[in-house]
């Protein structure tokens, strides 16, 4: 007898996700394989689970055998399930969830319920108005599932009323399994019958018939209806007249849903390298023929030719048969990175995010499983296709936030790349101009292989001529060098210009626009160029005042001022969602001096139209592009200068390449510098400097203007001499000192209750019991901040208290603690606000 051992893909209660044993019915022995999809009864009811272990004998006396094999190929690799329960152990997760993050939606089934009525209700039966309602609609249309009774009662908590009928005997529940929703794309086509008559059309007197058969018998092949519609303007009734004369047949055919079908990418080759790439490069090449990984970190300022290297990179891992994972931060970085690697790898590449579509996704997917592709590019989730074998994994702009999962389970996709790369030989190159903290920390206790770009190569001569003679630019900054390549052009870093807006004031103007500003954005549009304004706050005004009495409008749910949006005066949480239109009075005192301040992007394009009204102007944040379709259009129009100036949020920061844009101007460089975030001043050093680099990218060069009221802050001076080892050495002197990462590592766990005090209660008495622990273990209780209120104390309703605690392993010692329900835990959290 055959055994295996099934994680079930529900969750089961708090704790670690248990495992059980089960046993292969003879029609599926030979057929499931670890990492499996299966279903298998679960008490009275049957679940989906994943086959993690085949057994040479079960744990247990009896075991019940599988139901069913879902999928005839595994949906996991082995590779992945090891990977998935090492990130349950580091982020205090459960495995079944680990699992499933790495399966397209729609892959396992949804269990569910089907509600019945027991009988008939006792007349004397006392309902409320909810339980009323639904035993009407079970009454009027019979049996339902949970899925049809949401879509009745939308917003409403019907569950517990059906608790309560159940409980009473009124209604009869019994579990189900839904099928999967993910299912391969069938589309009808039409051929040709051989031996087709002509003379069969007698009494058929539309001109279309013999449109159709001329139109087929051209094509060899089957044909999409579609494509038949569209080619002869036939309909599906004409298809069918000419099936029943026994000239056509319709067939199925499966066909992949692709998210790049209809592009058209020029190929491209590799460019000469530049000195400092070459001994990039001579690391790199080496490790990737190597079976055992290697992880490098390539600090390279912006436009030093790190794309270049990842090309390269790719190619050479390609050429040794094996494939390639390219990550990005953002979604709106996806498009450009797709076009420089499909055009250097045409037909090779492809998208996956979760911005796709179901169906998308899930051929996506399953073209991967089957070896039909050979690099994936994507932001974090993009990490978890099915390929195999590995053998590179690149993550652009390391030092994002946007790599860290805020819900569970918490992970980080840096490390959890590095331990998919342990287990499968991999190759990891980290980007960025400039790295986190931790990796560079790592880098310099040699656990990464730190290689340095210090040069920006923007150009190539040929290229540079070509641009020169569509802009119609008589002569360029570019300069070549001595000990580069003969056709390699090489420019700058852009000069940074700090404005201190304090003087601005005492000068009188008190205008959001520095002189210094004004003066680079009038002579960039007098010559043709483009400008890009920076600032990172979405909305027209980030709060709306009263100057009678100082009311502030907050969210009811969230304790957040409301920021102003849009023409209709909309008053939205950036948090919740929650709308409310702006009042014409103070709603506390009745005031009219009621009037909005700050300054979000909606805001300051109003405010750049009335400065500059002959511009055209972009606006470029989550407000203006909610889909990946939406970012690419924005970039398209921008990028073929379409526009002028683009305002945008710093989705503008993160690795574009905007040639045509000579000045960038940062609005206000202090927006975060001083939140209550130990990470604070890393974060915003990071994001000036990356704004910094849209900024001389060419034919011009440029400039960039920052304003700032406090031009003293080490990060705000780094930024301002593109010192990044300056800052770094600054920040990591106040890290060590203060106890913070890359020096300790911190778990943040927070609580939630919709009742202040029961909020506060529980944190403060979890918090007792790890101050406890920590003593039993020999540690400080200093290791051990808060219990507090969070920076944000209520959002979407609930009061939030958090405790953050420093530790070597803080998953090790999490799990030694027993951790009540309601607590979420953030493993080496990205901020604590």
């Amino acid at each position: 007898m055959e055994f295996v051992r099934v994680v079930v893909l529900t969750s089961l209660g708090p704790g670690p996700t248990p495992t059980f044993d089960y046993h292969l019915p003879d029609p599926l022995k030979g057929r499931v394989e670890v990492g499996s999809l299966v279903q298998v009864p679960f008490g009275p009811r049957s679940l989906y689970g994943i086959v993690v272990e085949r057994l040479p004998a079960p744990a247990v006396e009896e075991t019940r055998p599988v139901i069913a094999l879902v999928d005839p190929q595994p949906v996991l690799l082995p590779a992945q399930i090891g990977l998935a329960h090492w990130i349950a152990e580091q982020t205090l997760s459960p495995l079944h969830e680990c699992l499933l993050m790495m399966l397209p939606p729609g892959v396992v089934g949804l269990t569910d319920s089907r509600l019945e009525l027991a009988g008939d209700l006792p007349p004397d039966a006392l309902l409320n108005p909810l339980e009323r309602h639904l035993v009407d609609l079970l009454r009027r249309r019979g049996p339902l599932t949970g899925t049809q009774i949401d879509r009745a009662f939308p917003r409403s908590n019907w569950r517990a009323a059906a608790d309560r009928l159940a409980r009473r005997k009124i209604l009869i529940r019994t579990p189900i399994l839904a099928p999967p929703r993910a299912r391969p794309l069938q589309v009808t086509t039409v051929r040709l019958l051989p031996g087709a008559d002509e003379d069969t059309l007698r009494g058929l007197r539309s001109p279309v018939y013999r449109a159709v058969l001329e139109f087929l018998r051209a094509e060899s092949e089957p044909v999409d209806i579609s494509w038949v519609y569209a080619q002869t303007g036939c309909t599906r009734q004409h298809l069918n007249r000419l099936y029943e004369r026994g000239l056509i047949a319709f067939d199925l055919q499966e066909r992949w849903r692709d998210p790049l079908e209809g592009r058209v990418f020029l190929p491209t080759e590799p460019l000469p390298l530049t000195p400092d790439q070459q001994a990039a490069w001579d690391e790199i090449q080496p490790a990737i023929g190597n079976p055992s990984s290697a992880t490098f970190l390539l600090l390279g300022v912006t436009g030093s030719g790190k794309t270049e290297l990842y090309l390269r990179a790719v190619g050479e891992t390609l050429a040794r048969g094996r494939k390639a994972v390219v990550l990005v931060p953002e979604i709106s970085l996806t498009p450009q990175t797709v076009a420089r690697f499909a055009a250097r790898f045409p037909g090779r590449v492809t998208v996956l995010h979760s911005q796709m579509r179901e169906g998308e996704r899930y051929d996506i997917w399953r073209r991967a499983r089957a070896g039909l592709v050979d690099v994936v590019i994507g932001p974090r989730s993009a990490l978890f296709a099915p390929l195999d074998p590995l053998g590179l994994i690149i993550l652009d702009e390391e030092h994002d936030p946007s790599y860290k999962q805020v819900s569970r389970p918490a992970f980080h996709a840096r490390e959890v790349a590095l331990e998919l790369a342990r287990r499968t030989g991999t190759v990891v190159i980290l980007g960025s101009a400039t790295p986190s903290l931790e990796s560079y920390r790592r880098a310099e206790r040699g656990e990464f292989r730190l290689l340095v770009l210090g040069r920006r190569i923007l150009g190539h001569r040929q290229r540079l001529s070509d641009l020169q003679t569509v802009y119609g630019v008589p002569q360029t900054r570019y300069r070549p060098l001595s000990d580069g390549p003969a056709e390699a052009r090489y420019l700058d870093l852009p000069p940074v210009q700090v404005v201190d807006m304090r003087a601005e004031l005492r000068a009188g103007n008190r205008s959001i626009f520095s002189r210094a500003l004004q003066r680079s954005v009038d002579e960039a549009i007098a010559r043709g160029e483009q400008v890009i304004l920076f600032l990172n706050r979405r909305g027209t005004a980030t709060h709306t005042f009263c100057r009678a009495c100082g009311y502030v409008v907050h969210c009811p749910r969230c304790d957040v001022p409301l920021t102003l949006h849009g023409q209709a005066s909309q008053l939205v949480c950036h948090h919740c969602g929650h709308r409310e239109p702006q009042p014409e009075r103070c709603p506390r005192c009745d005031s009219p001096a009621f009037r909005p301040f700050g300054l979000g992007t909606a805001g300051l394009e109003k405010a750049v139209r009335e400065r500059w009204p002959g511009a055209r102007v972009l606006r470029w944040d989550r407000d203006t592009a909610r889909t990946a379709q939406a970012h690419w259009n924005i970039l398209q129009v921008f990028s073929d200068g379409g526009a002028d100036i683009l305002v945008g949020t710093q989705m503008i920061a993160k690795g574009l390449d905007l040639p045509l844009v000579t000045v960038v101007g940062v609005i206000s460089a202090d927006t975060a510098l001083h939140l209550p975030d130990f990470r604070a001043a890393e974060r915003t050093f990071q994001l000036l400097e990356q704004v910094a680099g849209r900024a001389g990218r060419g034919l011009m060069g440029g400039r960039v203007v920052l304003q700032t009221y406090h031009p003293d802050h080490y990060a705000i001076t780094a930024v301002e001499h593109h010192d990044y080892q300056g800052f770094v050495q600054r920040e990591l002197e106040f890290r060590r000192e203060a106890g913070y990462p890359p020096y300790i590592r911190l778990a943040r766990l927070l609580y939630r209750h919709t009742d202040a005090r029961r909020a506060e209660v529980m944190a403060r008495d979890f918090g007792e019991r790890l101050r406890e622990a920590l003593r039993r273990s020999g540690l400080p209780a200093t290791d051990l901040i808060g219990p507090v209120p969070c920076f944000f104390a209520r959002l979407r309703g609930y009061y939030r208290w958090q405790i953050v605690l420093r530790h070597p392993d803080p998953p090790s010692f999490l799990r030694s603690v027993p951790i009540p329900g309601g607590w979420q835990v953030d493993v080496d959290p990205v901020d604590l606000l």
